[in-house]
């Protein structure tokens, strides 16, 4: 079935090229109306200083020939110009306070409203040279309106006031606003394809892990990604290489698993099918059944402690396990443990010994305490050679609870594998040439550390490695990872 390509906006290269593009048009559209008010502004202003000046011009233009008129004898000395809106600008009129204006120069459309010519400052006009007089006219049209003074004879006998409609004033800022619009769209056209661009290269990474992960999903756990330059992506990459890894190691160590534990599983079950193979076949002699039912018994009981570690490695990691805490003096406990190895060790001609003191009473789960205690014995037994030295040590912890040791002289862990060695199906193979499952360590230190404590190895005092198992006091319910643990839940013993 062929997959239908996804739609832009539900991509993150989608979705990162809309929002740049919606905060582009919103900064575009905030950057016009500002702009706009600016510019509508200045504009409004600079044409309004524009007529304060012309008002202040023809007033003075009219007072010099006035004077002229004066000097000469003639009667008509304050007259509008016949050009008036071809100088000034559509829609301008003139109007005289204090004196009259000459035959033929009155508006025709009448004056100006009388509240705004008995408005007029002398005083005013003489000292700033005008004044502003903004009204609205009887059709109630907005009305700019400037007076200056009217100075014949070197003195100021009245005023002359020049309107025009605010609109026609104001109306300049509308031819610089699409200009303003295609200088924004200008910006904004480049600034589009740039975004676009680096949207691009930004989930350029991610597509290239996209791919990645496809490809470990379907088994390849060879794949990788090259570190991006930026440091978040780098750090993905990184971890997602490491995961990777981890992935490719636990591959090979879970397939090693497999084939030593079908290995381990196979030799007693070869062995329990082959004597009941003969004692079904009836070529045991009597005398020598029982050993033959000894030998079933003891490589069942072999496959049922397998079977039991590898439930315990499980439950543990799946944190589906509690344990039955309970304060217990923890010599009883400690003996058990090491007195369960000792035909073992007394067979193998190993000097087995123990110094265990007075310890306080603790709070910990007792048969998980012999467990971990009876792995790590079996351990050191199985890396001692015959005639070598396994001695357990248990003595009072300096902040309270309990500290044991278990120490031998077999070859030891050396420092680069003092971790490894805790890992599940890490084992190595003996010096009898055994090798075991690889869950024993690793079971001691998660129950362990279940129980608040730990599983630690080092040096012994003799050469060889010293696993030294401590455990608190008393300690509130952990898992494996650190949770706590709710009672109550089913055991596992």
């Amino acid at each position: 079935m062929r997959s239908s390509r996804p739609r832009p906006w539900r991509t993150l290269r989608g979705r990162l090229a809309l929002g740049a593009l919606a905060g582009l048009i919103a900064a575009g559209a905030i950057f016009a109306v500002v702009a706009s008010n600016l510019v509508r502004s200045e504009t409004e202003r600079t044409t309004r200083s524009e007529f304060d000046r012309q008002t202040r011009e023809l007033a003075k233009l009219i007072s010099d020939q006035a004077t002229s008129d004066l000097k000469e004898n003639r009667e008509c000395r304050i007259s509008s110009p016949q050009n008036l809106e071809a100088v000034i600008g559509e829609g301008a009129r003139m109007y005289a306070v204090g004196l009259p204006l000459c035959t033929g120069s009155a508006d025709p459309r009448g004056g100006i409203p009388a509240t705004t010519s008995a408005n007029v400052n002398y005083g005013k006009i003489a000292r700033d040279g005008i004044q502003r007089l903004d009204f609205v006219n009887d059709a109630g049209t907005p009305t700019v309106a400037t007076a200056a003074p009217l100075t014949i004879a070197e003195a100021t006998t009245g005023a002359l006031i020049l309107t025009r409609p605010r609109a026609a004033v104001s109306s300049a800022w509308s031819e610089v606003v699409p200009r303003l619009l295609v200088a924004a769209l200008a910006g904004f056209v480049p600034a589009l394809l740039l975004t676009l661009l680096l949207t691009s290269r930004f989930t350029r990474p991610l597509r290239a892990m996209q791919t990645a992960t496809q490809r470990v999903a379907e088994g390849d756990l060879t794949a990788s990604v090259d570190p991006p330059t930026t440091v978040e992506m780098n750090q993905l990459a990184t971890s997602f290489n490491g995961m990777v890894r981890d992935l490719r190691d636990r591959e090979v160590a879970s397939r090693l698993f497999l084939m030593k534990i079908t290995h381990d599983l196979r030799t007693p079950l070869t062995a329990i099918r082959g004597h009941a193979a003969a004692l079904s076949d009836g070529v045991v002699p009597e005398e020598a059944i029982p050993t033959s039912l000894a030998a079933i018994e003891s490589e069942a009981s072999r496959l049922e402690e397998m079977v039991a570690d590898l439930l315990d490695l499980a439950r543990l990691d799946a944190r589906r396990f509690r344990l039955d805490m309970a304060e217990v003096d923890p010599v009883e406990h400690l003996e058990q443990a090491f007195t369960a190895h000792s035909a073992e060790a007394a067979q193998r001609e190993i000097t087995y010994s123990s110094q265990i003191g007075t310890l306080p009473p603790i709070t910990t789960d007792p048969s998980r305490l012999r467990q971990i205690v009876g792995n790590l014995i079996d351990n050191a037994l199985r890396w001692t050679s015959t005639g070598g030295e396994v001695t357990v040590i248990a003595a009072s912890a300096p902040h309270g609870g309990i500290r044991v040791q278990v120490c031998d002289s077999g070859p030891g862990v050396p420092q680069l594998e003092r971790e490894v060695v805790f890992e599940p199906f890490r084992s190595s193979e003996t010096p009898d040439g055994r090798t075991g499952s690889g869950l024993g360590l690793a079971i001691c230190r998660q129950l362990a550390r279940a129980m608040g404590g730990d599983v630690r190895v080092d040096d012994g005092p003799s050469g060889g490695a010293r696993f030294t198992l401590t455990l608190p006091r008393g300690q509130r319910l952990r898992g494996a990872g650190g949770a706590p643990i709710s009672p109550p839940a089913p055991s596992i013993h």
